[in-house]
């Protein structure tokens, strides 16, 4: 059988990247809320904890791009489609913007396309602590900034919610007999 004819299909990917995005956020919320994990320095966390909301915008927007936008791609089509868009949030909400609710575009666009200013990279300490001391002003204006990240989190959460109102519309009851031909359906698998 083609790879063409194989899984995973759209709604699967898109179901993965989805929980993904609420990991991410469940993540961030419990180092930014609590009294712990500890980390070496406030700027640390704040960084690490940065990179949490990054990936959950990340897989939110994946999500939804699978979801809208690849019906018509599956197993390794699909997953090499969805992987070129790399870390290019720009790039994702431009192909997600269509079918997104008004209100998100509006009010979350340019805080959620700052993050394109903010390297993947800054996971690491020693190009955070890089970052913020040449590029201070934009540490300022994003990552040190109580009200940009508490904006970044309030739309990783409307996203999470948007794509969580579609993929539910499919959730049902599966027979036994269409969940073996599931398994028995021809799988791409990445890291066979």
């Amino acid at each position: 059988m083609s790879e063409e004819l194989t899984r995973p299909r759209y709604l699967e990917v898109s179901n993965h990247f989805f929980h993904d995005a609420r990991d991410f956020f469940i993540r961030y919320k419990h180092c930014m809320e609590s009294e712990g994990p500890l980390f070496y320095t406030p700027q640390s966390m704040r960084i690490k904890s940065f990179i949490d909301l990054r990936m959950g915008v990340e897989s939110v927007l994946k999500s939804l791009i699978c979801y809208f936008e690849s019906a018509d791609r599956q197993g390794k089509t699909l997953i090499n489609w969805i992987e070129k868009y790399r870390h290019d949030i720009g790039k994702m909400l431009r192909k997600v913007r269509p079918h997104l609710p008004e209100n998100i575009v509006k009010d979350y666009e340019n805080d959620i396309l700052k993050m394109d200013g903010l390297p993947v990279g800054l996971r690491y300490r020693l190009d955070a602590w890089d970052f913020r001391g040449n590029r201070e002003d934009s540490y300022n204006d994003t990552i040190g900034s109580d009200y940009w990240l508490n904006r970044i989190q309030e739309a990783l959460s409307k996203l999470i919610d948007f794509s969580n109102e579609n993929l539910k519309s499919h959730s049902r009851i599966v027979r036994s007999s269409e969940l073996w031909d599931e398994v028995m359906e021809p799988r791409y698998e990445k890291y066979i």
